[in-house]
C-alpha cells in the first residue's frame, strides 16, 4: 500500500509547520536564471487570391493562399559534464553558473509554403445538392520544437535535440459530400473524404552523427555521438464517411414545437508509414480518431431554452515513438454528456448556465497495451455561468 501523508501534518497559513525540515534549494533557484530565461519568434507574412463563377446550376470557388514562416530562437543548455550534487550544495551560485553560462544556443528556420483550393457545388434538385472540394491544409509544429534543448545519453551515446527547421505538416484533401433538404427546418447527409499527409512529424528519429570540432554547434563537445531529433519523415492517409442529420420540429403542436435534435457519426480510416519501412494502421496514427460522435436535444419554448450534448470519441494514439513503439501512448474512449440552460431576459440580454462533463467522466491512458494504463486525468466538472449583450 502506498502511503498517504496529510499535507495538514507539516504545513500551516502556507508556511513549514517544522522550518527545520526544509531547506531551499539554492541552485534550483539559480539554475532557473538560466532554463528560465529563453526566446522564440516566429514570424508569418501571408497572401491569398480568390476567384468565383457560377453556370446555372453549378458554382465554382477558387483560391490560393502563400504563406512565408521564419522561426528564431535562443535558450540556455545544461553543460555535458554538470556540476555534482556536493558542488552544488556547496557553491550553488557558482555551479549554476559553470552549468550554464558558456552555453547559450541560438537556432533559426524558415520556409514558404502555397495552399491552394477548389470547391465545386451542384444542385440536383431544389433540396438535393452535391458539393465537390479539393484543397491543402497544414499543421505548424509547436513554438517548442524551435526551442533550444539538449537531452544527454552517455550510455547510448546519444544526443536528443530539437529541430527549428521542421516543416508544417501538410494535407491534400478530397470532399464529397450530399446534402438534403427537408420543409420546414432540417438536413440530412453523407459525405466521404480522404486526406494525403505529408511531411508527418516523427520523434526520435536519427539524423546523423555529430562532427569533430569547435565549430560542430556543441561547443566540440559530443564528438561521434548519434544526433536524434524529430523530423519531416513519414506520410499518412486518412479516409472515411460522415454521417449527419439536424431537425427543428416545429411541424409539431404547443411547446413541443421549440423541439430540436441533431446527430452525426464518422468512421475513420487511417495507415502511414512514418518515415520507415512498415505501414501502420488506423489506431497507430496519432491524434486521429477513428470512431466519433455526438448527439444532441435542445428545446426553447418563449424566453427559455435548454439543451443537452453528448459526445463519444473511441480509443486512440495520442503519441508515437518511432524508436520503441512499447511507449506509444493512447486514450481509452471517452464519453461526456454536457447540460445547459438560457434565459432571454431581454431581445439584447440572455443570461446561460453550462455544466460540462456533467457525470465527471475521466480520462483514461494507457502505454503500449490496453491493459497497462499509465494514468487518469480526472478534468471534473465545469459549471459556467454567462452573460450575452448585443449593444
Amino acid at each position: 500500500r502506498m502511503p498517504y501523508w496529510e499535507p495538514m501534518q507539516f504545513f500551516s497559513e502556507r508556511q513549514p509547520i517544522t522550518p527545520a525540515l526544509w531547506n531551499e534549494n539554492l541552485y534550483y533557484h539559480y539554475q532557473n536564471n538560466y532554463t528560465g530565461n529563453r526566446a522564440v519568434t516566429e514570424w508569418v507574412t501571408a497572401g491569398y487570391g480568390m476567384a468565383q463563377a457560377r453556370l446555372g446550376r453549378t458554382s465554382l470557388l477558387g483560391g490560393v493562399r502563400r504563406e512565408r514562416t521564419e522561426v528564431e530562437s535562443w535558450g540556455y543548455v545544461r553543460n555535458r559534464f554538470g556540476s555534482t550534487a556536493a558542488q552544488q550544495l556547496a557553491d550553488p551560485r557558482g555551479s549554476a553558473d559553470r552549468d550554464y553560462a558558456g552555453t547559450l544556443r541560438k537556432s533559426r528556420g524558415d520556409y514558404t509554403k502555397s495552399f491552394p483550393s477548389v470547391h465545386l457545388s451542384y444542385d440536383v434538385t431544389a433540396n438535393l445538392k452535391a458539393r465537390l472540394s479539393w484543397s491543402t491544409s497544414f499543421g505548424r509544429p509547436t513554438l517548442n520544437n524551435a526551442m533550444p534543448n539538449e537531452t544527454v545519453n552517455e550510455g547510448n551515446q546519444t544526443l536528443t535535440i530539437n529541430n527549428p527547421n521542421l516543416l508544417p505538416q501538410n494535407a491534400r484533401n478530397w470532399d464529397a459530400v450530399l446534402e438534403y433538404y427537408f420543409e420546414p427546418v432540417g438536413s440530412v447527409s453523407v459525405s466521404w473524404f480522404h486526406k494525403e499527409i505529408r511531411d508527418y512529424i516523427v520523434t526520435g528519429t536519427n539524423a546523423g552523427t555529430v562532427a569533430a570540432g569547435n565549430d560542430n554547434g556543441f561547443g566540440g563537445e559530443y564528438t561521434g555521438f548519434t544526433l536524434l531529433r524529430s523530423s519531416n519523415a513519414g506520410t499518412a492517409v486518412v479516409q472515411g464517411w460522415e454521417f449527419s442529420y439536424q431537425q427543428q420540429f416545429t411541424f409539431l403542436p404547443g411547446w413541443l414545437k421549440g423541439l430540436g435534435a441533431s446527430a452525426n457519426y464518422s468512421v475513420t480510416d487511417t495507415h502511414g508509414n512514418f518515415g520507415g519501412t512498415t505501414n501502420r494502421g488506423t489506431n497507430e496514427v496519432p491524434g486521429f480518431i477513428p470512431r466519433t460522435g455526438n448527439a444532441s436535444l435542445s428545446w426553447r419554448y418563449r424566453r427559455f431554452s435548454t439543451r443537452v450534448l453528448y459526445n463519444y470519441a473511441g480509443a486512440h494514439i495520442t503519441s508515437f515513438n518511432a524508436a520503441s513503439p512499447g511507449y506509444n501512448n493512447y486514450r481509452y474512449r471517452y464519453e461526456t454528456v454536457t447540460a445547459g440552460i438560457g434565459w432571454q431576459h431581454r431581445p439584447s440580454l440572455q443570461l446561460t448556465l453550462d455544466v460540462a462533463n456533467l457525470f465527471n467522466e475521466p480520462q483514461r491512458l494507457y502505454r503500449g497495451f490496453a491493459d497497462r494504463m499509465s494514468n487518469t486525468v480526472i478534468n471534473g466538472t465545469t459549471i459556467t455561468f454567462g452573460v450575452n449583450g448585443r449593444f
